[in-house]
């Protein structure tokens, strides 16, 4: 609003009337007043919306997949068995909600629960619910992997569990398995229900998610459903009435009935006699408690686990039905998991045996691919295989009732075929040898079967019957009562294929009966991971191999590469997320995970999400970038600061299926926040070796000294790590014009952690000579010491410039940019005075003082440097050069005879050092002796050389006085006159 009050006032004049005045100072007022509850409700929501992770989920279940269930049912075997993937709001499930003592939803305390109608057409309004049963909790890690599953193999009781926990996004997608009782009607006087194929009963199952009390009433609206102990039912349940959650109840076979999947009931009687006999054809048995027998005693054949493997079993000594079972690695289901058996109602003389006998069924196990189509498992029956065998139904049966005790001797198991018995599920190929996934012991290798065929990791055995007339012999049989039913091998709805159509293997799967299923890692099909490769900086900004950026911009873009939609209606959004560093990210998150539960979440906060863009340059076909504006942050995160990091990662969401499934996260890209470095100290020193007695010692060098504090120290954990900034020393001569480099510490010079007075290793540097020490000497602070060869000081010329130096410290951060520099100059005089003589009498000595530059060039010492005179006598003198290096001096009076030494002490004329204070010293010079020389042959003699030159001069002035004298009287004289 402001900004379009200052656009229109800037198109008119540039004053304002009063009332516009008054106006703009109440909107202010309001605004002063507003704001601050607007940025106090955006913060709160904004809170909110990252713990949603920035959208609302729906809490309606909602049924994502139907992988397997029994939709024939025999009435006297009416049993409901289901396997499938429910979604629902994340985190809306816990697992671990069940009774701790034997793992079983008794009380209603758990967020999920199902009901259906008990009775199915008979009573339509009576409903029972099935509870929970943990197979999650027990595999902790106190138990054994396998504990989960094999609980569930040995149930026999009403219950639904929950196998897996598949996260993505937003949602969870519940792996179910449901094991129920069905009491439907066993005979009618109707003879629509004895139809061939069944006739159709209703499939509504309800998914309550939440809290389960007062969620649904009964008899009544708000009747309360009430739990007990046992099996709860309502006699009286309306569902368009008595949900008083509607927001998270919903029938999820909803869609199968409008598709006309609905249970089909086969009666377990025949009605009529030979004349006009009806039944509803061949039943293939579904197994309830323990009938038949299986691995673990009781119903392992349906939604069996097998990712974690299972113990050994045995019963030998305990009924010897199952005998003993070995153990399985995982995706190993063991030997007799699995089983079909066929039954016929229309046994013994009544319809004279027309097709009664059902001696040899089809089998095949087909794997979900994609989550779209139904396969042949290639590794185990690529093609539907025919067992031949099975002992017919007594001759007498007309009825399915109470023939479970037939059931262990007649059915058949995946178990190896032995010659007295071939009714055994052993799959083979056309030359008898067992296929890729089929073990010796009759126990099958799932996980072979999905990863050499890439499958999703679900499966499913159906069957199909094989039948003949009574005392008929071979296939080719007179059965011809509704083949579709009886030999649906003869209309071609025996197995599925890879050239099927969808809706030809539907066909042929809905004509055969579903009895035995198991899982191996299944997991939704989600999109591909998108990819992070780059984080801006000032640079290109693209990962470094530790997935890692340095950036000096606290608020980044962050972009990749993704997989782009094939239906740009439906795009793929890429969403972008920052770490939460109290719940910092973990690796797993990156791929498919074994745990059946997350056991927490550490998405971290949501930055942003924008539509993956077909790309042509990307290898995944589509790229996208996402600001982290670093106003994303709810308190107490302090946002991005430097010297900090941030971690990010996304996901993708698809939207083409409706369920807006997500990828698994993307690689991790750390930005670490790099700011301009701190400059080391100013206060450097530079030491400089001198000559003694005329030589520089061995080995000598130059030392500079000085402290720093650098903000960015090195700092490693777990896969995070911060390198440090680098310290860069150089040095110049002054009269050139090129730094030359002397050493650049490497990483991990300065080390956060590092203890004070720890000494970090020396660097040495193989140009320039030199060697650097580092000692941490406080809790950041580093003091260093740098030591260079004296022989990488040349140039020298004789000009005094030629001799000075700058020398130069500078950080570098990691972003490679260095701060200000510091320097000191220096002068660097390593050459020592060379002295000669060119008088020693006892009158004077006297010589010159030279340097020797550039190898035999010769150039007077600096003016005013000092020469120390030692005479015979030990007493001393200094004398200073003078012009062109000349120096001279007299011996002290006394002195006529001996050796004298004359040597520079220290060439350095400007003494101390302007940082330190100190006195610096100079080059010592090497010393020259000689003795001192008398000349009596001349010296008694005036101006022979012997006298003093004053002598001469007084004796001249003497006689040019008294020259003038004699001319002064000889005028006064002549004037007389």
């Amino acid at each position: 609003m402001l900004n379009r009050l200052q656009e229109q006032g800037n198109k008119g004049p540039r004053h304002v009337d009063r009332p516009i005045v008054a106006l703009l100072i109440t909107l202010l007022a309001t605004l002063a007043m507003v704001v601050p509850l607007g940025l106090s409700a955006l913060s709160a929501n904004q809170a909110n919306a990252i713990a949603g992770q920035g959208e609302t989920a729906s809490r309606k279940p909602l049924l994502y997949k139907m992988l397997g269930y029994n939709d024939k049912i025999d009435s006297w075997q009416d049993e409901l068995r289901m396997d499938f993937i429910l979604r629902v709001r994340h985190n809306d499930f816990n697992p671990n909600c069940a009774n701790a003592t034997n793992g079983a939803d008794t009380q209603g305390t758990c967020n999920l629960s199902f009901v259906y109608p008990f009775w199915g057409s008979q009573n339509r309004t009576w409903y029972r619910r099935i509870k929970y049963l943990n197979t999650i909790a027990s595999a902790s890690s106190t138990s054994k992997p396998w504990s989960g599953a094999y609980k569930w193999a040995q149930n026999r009781e009403e219950y639904f569990t929950v196998h897996k926990i598949i996260n993505s996004g937003l949602y969870d997608y519940l792996a179910i398995s449901l094991e129920g009782d069905l009491n439907l009607r066993d005979n009618s006087s109707n003879p629509s229900y004895y139809k061939a194929g069944g006739t159709s009963e209703p499939l509504n199952v309800f998914a309550v998610v939440g809290q389960q009390q007062g969620a649904l009433s009964c008899g009544s609206p708000g009747s309360p459903w009430n739990w007990n102990s046992g099996v709860d039912e309502c006699g009286s349940f309306d569902s368009k009435t008595m949900i008083n959650a509607p927001d998270r109840t919903s029938n999820i076979t909803e869609s199968l009935t409008a598709n006309g999947k609905n249970f089909k009931l086969y009666m377990g009687d025949c009605l009529g006699s030979d004349a006009n006999l009806q039944c509803s054809g061949p039943y293939s048995w579904i197994g309830w408690d323990d009938q038949p027998k299986l691995y673990g005693g009781n119903q392992a054949n349906w939604g069996m686990v097998t990712d974690y493997g299972f113990p050994a079993y045995s019963d030998v000594g305990n009924g010897n039905v199952v005998g003993n079972v070995n153990g399985t690695q995982p995706g190993v289901a063991p030997a007799r998991s699995f089983f079909v058996y066929w039954e016929n109602p229309r046994g013994g003389n009544i319809g004279k045996g027309i097709c009664s006998e059902t001696t040899s069924y089809y089998y095949q196990w087909v794997g979900l691919k994609n989550n779209t189509q139904w396969v042949p498992v290639d590794d185990l029956t690529p093609e539907p295989i025919l067992v031949e065998g099975q002992k017919p139904s007594p001759n007498t049966l007309t009825s399915t009732y109470w023939t479970q005790g037939i059931v262990d001797d007649n059915a058949a198991f995946n178990l190896p075929k032995k010659p007295s018995n071939s009714n055994e599920m052993f799959a083979t190929d056309r030359n008898g040898q067992p296929m890729p996934a089929q073990n010796a012991d009759g126990s099958i290798d799932f996980r072979k079967a999905k990863e050499d065929q890439d499958l999703d990791g679900y499966f499913k055995m159906v069957t199909w019957p094989v039948t003949k007339n009574l005392n008929d012999t071979g296939t080719d049989n007179n059965c011809n009562v509704n083949p579709e039913v009886y030999n649906p091998m003869r209309k071609g709805l025996v197995g599925i294929d890879d050239g099927m159509s969808d809706a030809k293997k539907d066909e042929n799967l809905s004509a055969g009966w579903t009895i035995d299923t198991a899982f191996y890692k299944y997991d939704v099909p989600r999109p591909d991971d998108p990819t992070i490769t780059n984080i801006q900086n000032d640079t290109d900004g693209s990962l470094n191999a530790s997935g890692s950026v340095y950036t000096g911009k606290l608020d980044p873009v962050v972009s990749g590469e993704c997989t782009p939609s094939k239906d740009d209606t439906h795009p793929n959004t890429v969403t972008l997320f920052g770490e939460d560093p109290g719940n910092p990210f973990t690796e797993e998150q990156s791929k498919s995970s074994d745990d059946l539960v997350k056991s927490s979440d550490s998405w971290g906060f949501k930055l942003g999400e924008t539509v993956c863009k077909v790309d042509p340059k990307s290898r995944q076909g589509g790229s996208w970038q996402i600001q982290d504006t670093n106003k994303q942050y709810p308190s107490p995160d302090p946002g991005n600061k430097y010297n900090g990091y941030r971690r990010y990662h996304a996901w993708v969401t698809e939207s083409a299926s409706g369920f807006g499934l997500t990828s698994f996260f993307s690689n991790i890209g750390t930005a670490y926040f790099v700011s301009n470095e701190n400059a080391p100290d100013g206060k450097l020193s530079v030491t400089v070796p001198h000559t003694k007695n005329g030589i520089l010692p061995a080995n000598s060098v130059v030392t500079f000294q000085g402290s720093v504090s650098p903000i960015y120290t090195a700092w490693s954990s777990g896969g995070l790590g911060m390198t440090d900034s680098r310290m860069a020393i150089s040095m110049k001569q002054n009269t050139a014009s090129d730094w030359t480099s002397l050493v650049t510490t490497p990483a991990n010079t300065f080390q956060r952690d590092a203890a004070v007075n720890t000494t970090s290793p020396s660097v040495a540097d193989p140009t320039s000579g030199s060697v650097l020490k580092v000692v941490k000497t406080a809790a950041s602070t580093w003091s260093w010491t740098l030591t260079i060869p004296a022989g990488r000081f040349t140039g020298y010329n004789g000009d005094d410039e030629t001799e000075k130096f700058t020398f130069q410290v500078k950080m570098i951060n990691p972003l490679n940019v260095p701060s200000d520099p510091v320097s000191t100059n220096r002068k660097v005089d390593m050459t020592p005075t060379t002295l000669t003589l060119e008088r020693y009498d006892v009158f004077q000595v006297a010589g010159k003082a030279y340097k020797y530059v550039n190898g035999n060039t010769r150039v007077p010492e600096t003016k005013g440097t000092l020469v120390h005179i030692t005479w015979p006598d030990n007493s001393s003198t200094d004398v200073a050069v003078g012009d062109q290096g000349s120096w001279q001096a007299t011996p002290p009076e006394g002195i006529n005879q001996g050796q004298f030494t004359a040597q520079v002490s220290s060439d350095d004329a400007e003494s101390v050092d302007p940082q330190s204070g100190n006195f610096r010293g100079g080059n010592e010079s090497a010393a020259v002796s000689h003795a001192l020389e008398f000349r009596p042959s001349n010296s008694a003699l005036p101006f022979a050389g012997g006298w003093p030159l004053s002598v001469f001069k007084i004796l001249l002035m003497l006689i040019l006085g008294l020259a003038g004298f004699v001319a002064c009287l000889r005028n006064r004289q002549e004037s007389r006159y």
